[in-house]
This record gives C-alpha cells, structure tokens and sequence, in this order.
C-alpha cells in the first residue's frame, strides 16, 4: 500500500512538472516575441534619426523621393518590383542593407545617372563612410517599415515637419562657416569672403538664383545645385564645369545653414 502511495505521488509530480515546463515554454515564446518586436521598435526609432540626418535630402522626408536626387523608397513599385529591376536574386533587406554600405555608382534609372558622378556614396565605416554595422541594420529597418503605407495597407496622418528659418542671421552666419570648410570659395567668388575664379561668381545668387530654371524657386535651385552640380549649368561655364565638379556629402543641417548664406547674398 505505501508503495503504491509513492507511485502515484511520483507520477504526480511528474504531470506538475510537465506541466510548469510546458507553460515556462509558453510563456517564453511569447516573452520572447515581445523581446523581437520591442528591439525592432527601437532599431525603426534609430534608423528614423539616422534617415532624416543621412538620407532625406535626397529621399525625402517621408521617402517620397527628391526629383533627380533619389527615387522613392515608400512607394509600391519599391517593395513589389525593385529587386526584379535590378536583379537582385537576394531579400529586399539585404538588398537595401547592401545598397546603404557600398552605395551606387550606375542609378537603377537613367533619371537619376549622373554623367559619371557616383550616384550615391557608399555610408559603411568599412568603404569610407560614416555609419557602423548596427547604424546601417537600423537604418535599413526603418526604411523597410515603410511596407505598409507604401502597399496602402496603413494610411498615416500626415505631420508638417519644423525647417529652419533660413532668414535667420544665425543660420546665414554658420551657413557662411559651411562655405569656408566645404571648400566652396576655391571655385566660387564671394565678395568680401572668397576669390575662386572657376565657377560662376556667387556674389548675388540669392537675388538671382529664383531666375535659372523655370518652376523653380530659389531655395530649390540652390539645394539642387549644391546636391547635383550638374543639373543646371550656368551659361559661359559650361565646359569648365564638366570638368570641376564639385561633390561631397552634407547633412541635412548644414545644408539648410549653406542654402541660407547662399540666399542672402544679394
């Protein structure tokens, strides 16, 4: 009789056993869940203030693409096409983890060819650039989170993001500190500040810039010029040009700070 007692309390403990590491499974498959998606949460809030520092310029603040600078990233044909257009046989992540790190020398569309410049810069610490390994993980998160709106399946409210005053006498005068070290005074004549004599004078392009391209203001012609060099050629400076483009990589800051100097000179 004691043994069958002891029988049965072992099988007993046995079942609770089985059962507590059933439920500990349980609990820790959604624990750990919980754990993925919370570090994908915070690698798409880093890859959001890498993007708007790096990347809006040319992609847009909400990845609606900049004219001639880059193509749509929050777009259908993106994330259902892009991959078949440019024959990538790997993972949509991979591809735009790849194309962060080494960049592109030949765009994906003649639209965005650059006559020999390359097209966009290679970002990996590993080829010259300026973000880490886990920069670039998080970065490409936050661009493929963009699948939902872009295949309409989450429609977001829009939100007018804060700009710089570029009338600011601040800005204007870090803008100025940006033209010095950029380099922009060796080929760039400003009166009282530089004496290039290979590109055209920029002495009063804030009052002209408005009237170089039809359907374009100001603003936008300066950022354009600064971004591709040799989207407008201003007449007489031509050849030179093809032959003195200018490049480098700005952050959106000091791009805002150059545009401003550049529209106060008048």
């Amino acid at each position: 009789m004691h043994r069958t007692v002891e029988l049965r309390l072992g099988l007993l403990a046995v079942i609770i056993t089985l059962g507590l590491l059933l439920y500990a499974a349980s609990v820790e498959e959604e624990r750990m869940a919980r754990e993925a998606t919370a570090q994908q949460a915070c690698a798409v809030e880093v890859g959001a203030g890498l993007y708007d520092q790096h990347c809006r310029t040319c992609h847009g603040a909400d990845g609606q693409g900049v004219g001639q600078l880059g193509p749509a990233l929050n777009e259908r044909h993106f994330f259902t096409q892009r991959l078949q257009e440019v024959g990538w046989a790997g993972t949509l992540e991979e591809y735009v983890s790849a194309t962060i790190a080494l960049g592109r020398v030949v765009a994906t569309r003649p639209l965005y060819a650059g006559d020999g410049v390359v097209v966009m810069p290679a970002w990996s610490q590993a080829f010259g650039g300026a973000l880490r390994p886990d920069q670039i993980r998080a970065l490409t998160a936050f661009v493929l989170n963009w699948r939902a709106t872009a295949l309409g399946e989450v429609t977001l409210l829009t939100l007018e993001i804060p700009r710089v005053r570029l009338d600011d006498p601040q800005i204007i005068a870090q803008g100025q500190e940006v033209f010095v070290t950029a380099g922009c005074g060796r080929c760039h004549t400003v009166a009282g500040l530089s004496d290039g004599a290979i590109g055209p004078d920029l002495s009063r392009v804030g009052a002209l810039a408005a009237t170089r391209k039809a359907d374009t203001n100001a603003d936008q012609y300066l950022r354009e010029s600064i971004l591709i060099p040799n989207a407008y050629f201003v007449q007489g400076f031509e050849e030179i040009a093809r032959e003195n483009m200018c490049g480098g990589i700005l952050s959106e800051e000091q791009l805002d700070m150059l545009t401003a100097f550049l529209l106060s000179l008048h």
